[in-house]
């Protein structure tokens, strides 16, 4: 089979990245061992020279690669650049420090787009803690413009992959709103359900924006733009605002049940080793004498 790169085949891949180059040899690795060619724009904020040297001595093999390193107005900025500097029919953003799960998933994303001919298809994404661990799987395989609008139930963006006539439509991103992907998630929604794909697409690290930000800030850029998009709970602000209010309530005391039972599962792992402790100490001793 021909591995020629066109504008017909391509899938361009964005990385938005600023003072990560640990993360950035993470993604890299991942993307230019794909089986499949790939286009990859990377939109730098300026962050120095050593960043500047490892781009310019990336080997692309039979990828494309192009990057960008200058001050930009963040995050949404940059993956607005990328789209405009892109030129495949299929766009993934990705951030730095995320991955691929593995080198064929650029094949299996068009082999389904290909045999459905989807608008944009939503894979299922891996959530890592701090040291590397998964821990959670992000999916939504049967997605509701209300799960979307609320909040409740979003896309991560990282495993979302469009193609080029519907992110034209849809976008640029809002640089001025953190709840931005969600907004051109939700327009593109309006325009055609996604294609849910059954196949976990991605790995991507605790501690991005939206992770850092509190329930309340994230729900009020979100009924911000159930507003904008005529969206409203119950068909009125005042009722969207009393449910928007029952919703963060809600997740904030699901989270702290949820940290309360990490920290006893926590405890409980520890004490039981700390029980195993003495034994293990007695073996140990046991194993000196006969040494």
């Amino acid at each position: 089979m021909s591995m020629r790169v066109n504008n017909e085949t391509k899938i361009s891949i964005i990385t938005a990245s600023f003072n990560d180059l640990e993360g950035l040899i993470e993604t890299s690795n991942s993307i230019l061992q794909q089986t499949f060619p790939v286009e990859w724009i990377i939109i730098d904020g300026d962050s120095g020279s050593e960043f500047r040297q490892f781009l310019t001595n990336l080997n692309s093999g039979p990828h494309i690669i192009k990057w960008v390193s200058e001050i930009d107005l963040g995050l949404y900025d940059a993956m607005n650049k990328g789209f405009e500097l892109s030129t495949g029919r299929i766009l993934l953003f990705l951030n730095c420090g995320d991955t691929l799960a593995d080198d064929t998933i650029i094949r299996k994303i068009l082999d389904s787009h290909n045999a459905e001919n989807w608008n944009w298809g939503v894979g299922l994404a891996v959530r890592l803690n701090e040291n590397g661990v998964p821990h959670t799987v992000w999916e939504y395989l049967k997605p509701q413009l209300s799960g979307l609008a609320l909040g409740t139930r979003t896309f991560c963006h990282q495993a979302i992959f469009y193609t080029r006539e519907i992110l034209e439509r849809v976008t640029p991103y809002d640089i001025h709103n953190l709840a931005a992907d969600h907004l051109v998630n939700i327009k593109a929604f309006k325009i055609a359900q996604p294609k849910m794909l059954p196949i976990v697409t991605t790995y991507f690290r605790d501690g991005g924006i939206s992770s850092q930000r509190p329930f309340s800030a994230a729900m009020k850029d979100l009924r911000k733009i159930r507003i904008e998009e005529n969206l409203l709970l119950g068909g009125f602000k005042v009722t969207d605002y009393i449910i928007s209010l029952i919703v963060v309530q809600s997740l904030r005391v699901s989270n702290l049940v949820w940290r309360i039972n990490q920290s006893l599962l926590q405890n409980t792992i520890f004490n039981k080793q700390q029980k195993r402790l003495p034994l293990v100490a007695k073996r140990q001793d046991r194993n000196v004498e006969k040494l």
